[in-house]
């Protein structure tokens, strides 16, 4: 796959069981990282270098790529950062705002909202083995 095809390349990543975005724009050599809790220096320079690594590995060149931030919604409790990432990452491929409310009543919202798109655009289990995972065929033995 050629990443230059492409506008942009969207990630979410879990480290140490917390979750945030990484998007990255190949034909701008930018990225840019979201973290729901905020981003620091050393976690903007470890998302550079790994972009790098990533678009070398591709055959880009990467000798001025860079890695920063924009303006976005901070969670306020420690369990929802999933929840954000995937906000960021739903705002960023609609074109919206990154600046959404972020209160208990609005992230179960977004809780709301995530498990119904996830159950409404997955298929059926109704022929599934709950027991094995293979597709349960009625034969009779």
């Amino acid at each position: 796959i050629d990443p230059e095809t492409f506008k942009l390349l969207v990630g979410i990543v879990n480290e140490n069981h917390h979750w945030t975005l990484v998007v990255i724009y190949p034909l701008e050599k930018r990225t840019v990282f979201l973290n729901s809790l905020g981003e620091s220096q050393k976690d903007l320079k470890r998302s550079l270098e790994a972009t790098r690594a990533f678009m070398r590995s591709k055959g880009m060149k990467v000798s001025r790529w860079k890695c920063d931030t924009v303006q976005h919604a901070m969670q306020q409790d420690v369990v929802s950062c999933g929840v954000f990432a995937l906000k960021f990452a739903e705002c960023i491929l609609e074109n919206k705002n990154l600046n959404f409310p972020s209160t208990a009543e609005a992230v179960n919202t977004m809780r709301l909202n995530i498990s119904s798109t996830v159950l409404s655009e997955s298929d059926s289990v109704e022929n599934i083995c709950r027991h094995c995972g293979s597709e349960d065929t009625e034969d009779l033995w």
